[in-house]
């Protein structure tokens, strides 16, 4: 078997032994009520829940919100409440890149009931009037639909696949031992060097479209930020992904130029419905 033989095989076994689960949904301009699923809009908020703020006082931005009953497919998720997310008004949209968990211009609420008798007036009337310059990715609210759960392979971009593929290269080949994924294109001469190998096979790409989802392989424009450190190595469950959106030359979400905006939780803090830790993250071309 030759080296670009036996690559290819130990990235089918990864990608078939490494399967996760997760829930795509589209965006559907309109004005969704306060309790629905939507990006934009007016979030609701119970009576006692002030307007999140940043850690400077300037009040954050509606992103998301999720009406947990849909969720019912995707295990340890919340399947009561609403889970919302909020981010900062600024050129980074409220994001910590020297700390991704610190919820100082971003901020996670999850309620586990909801208060019926919650009006959009009443949550409108606690909202504090826009700054002048008022950065947000989403441009216009939009309702989230929800598709059906579908299987996700480890994409080569992820944090874990280098060390999954390491391990059993090393293994399978010691006298060719590899420090990191780039090793691998220094067995070949320059012109000869494969730069897919490690790309999702063809049948297996996404479907076209913006990728929306909540848990399943995050997507980046860049790269994963847990591989870079050890300390977000942890936050191994999507909690929600948002990605820029646009009807021809209508933009919809526009992450910077054409990014993606995702959210990180460790799975068993998402079992104890603990969202104090979470990590942000978005990049763009």
């Amino acid at each position: 078997m030759t080296d670009t033989q036996l690559a290819q095989e130990i990235c089918r076994e990864i990608r078939a032994g490494h399967k996760k689960r997760c829930l795509p949904y589209k965006l559907e301009p309109g004005d969704p009520g306060i309790l629905d699923s939507k990006v934009g809009g007016t979030p609701y908020l119970p009576r006692e829940t002030q307007w999140p703020l940043c850690s400077n006082g300037i009040p954050m931005n509606p992103l998301a919100q999720i009406d947990c009953t849909q969720l019912a497919a995707l295990p340890d998720f919340p399947h009561t409440g609403l889970l919302q997310f909020f981010i900062g008004n600024d050129d980074v949209y409220g994001a910590e890149f020297d700390d991704m968990t610190a919820q100082l211009g971003f901020r996670i609420l999850y309620h586990e009931t909801v208060d019926l008798s919650v009006t959009r007036e009443d949550v409108a009337a606690k909202q504090p009037p826009k700054p002048e310059a008022y950065d947000s990715p989403v441009l216009e609210p939009c309702r989230i639909v929800f598709g059906q759960v579908r299987e996700q392979e480890l994409p080569g971009e992820d944090y874990l696949f280098e060390k999954l593929f390491l391990e059993r290269w090393n293994l399978r080949r010691p006298e060719k031992p590899l420090k990191d994924l780039w090793s691998f294109y220094k067995l070949f001469p320059e012109g000869e060097r494969d730069y897919s190998i490690f790309d999702e096979e063809p049948d297996k790409e996404e479907a076209p479209g913006p990728r929306h989802q909540l848990d399943g392989y995050p997507f980046f424009t860049q790269i994963d930020p847990r591989r870079e450190d050890v300390d977000y190595a942890g936050f191994d469950t999507l909690l929600f992904q948002l990605d820029s959106d646009g009807r021809g030359a209508r933009d919809l979400v526009l992450w910077g130029d054409c990014g993606v905006g995702n959210f990180f939780i460790r799975r068993e803090a998402l079992r104890n419905r603990d969202f104090s830790q979470v990590l942000y993250n978005w990049d763009c071309c």
